[in-house]
């Protein structure tokens, strides 16, 4: 293996763990923090679950990126949007956030149903997986 080729590997097996990094916590730290602002006890999934999905889309950003010039990563890029969005649906159970708290004696609850959101996310993963995937198209012709 020539340096230029290391190197090459090296580089693109960076970005996809990068690329894996941004995509956990943009679909698993920033979206349902966000949601859940909107209403209390919507909290993020546990540590175990985090790291599992941390290390999907770090192998997945990893796969995407070796296998870039193949058609194998067609499926690879359209299962990482939706794993992401899975992750935001998982985080917010479902789009139904409910949380109560007490004052004076008096205990507040309150209730929203985000789920029309999670699926605008949802869609928005999916069309973006098969844009991504069409530009693997277009970029070969």
């Amino acid at each position: 293996m020539t340096r230029t080729t290391l190197l090459r590997v090296v580089k693109e097996v960076a970005y996809g763990v990068a690329t894996g990094i941004v995509y956990y916590l943009v679909y698993g730290v920033a979206l349902p923090l966000l949601i859940s602002s909107v209403a209390s006890g919507a909290g993020a999934p546990t540590p175990t679950i985090s790291v599992w999905y941390l290390g999907f889309f770090v192998a997945l950003g990893t796969a995407e990126s070796v296998l870039e010039d193949n058609v194998v990563s067609i499926p690879l890029r359209v299962v990482s949007k939706l794993l992401g969005a899975l992750l935001a649906w998982q985080a917010l159970n479902g789009g139904h956030i409910a949380g109560s708290a007490s004052y004076g004696g008096v205990t507040v609850s309150v209730e929203a149903d985000v789920s029309p959101l999670l699926y605008v996310v949802v869609l928005v993963s999916l069309l973006y997986g098969f844009i991504d995937a069409f530009t693997f198209y277009t970029k070969k012709e």
